[in-house]
């Protein structure tokens, strides 16, 4: 069975950063969605591992 974790970032230069730390931790990046407007934009990372 696997395991899920959406995960909001706001900025993008914060991107990289959470995504080595959920790598560090056995998380895959599954999906990846930036949603918003011209001057706020929010990130959202999904990552999977098994349980």
């Amino acid at each position: 069975m696997k395991e899920y974790d959406c995960v909001q970032v706001g900025h993008h230069k914060r991107v990289g950063e959470v995504i080595e730390k959920y790598q560090m931790k056995g998380w895959r990046l599954h999906t990846y969605q930036a949603q918003g407007s011209p001057t706020i934009v929010n990130h959202y990372l999904l990552f999977e591992r098994d349980r």
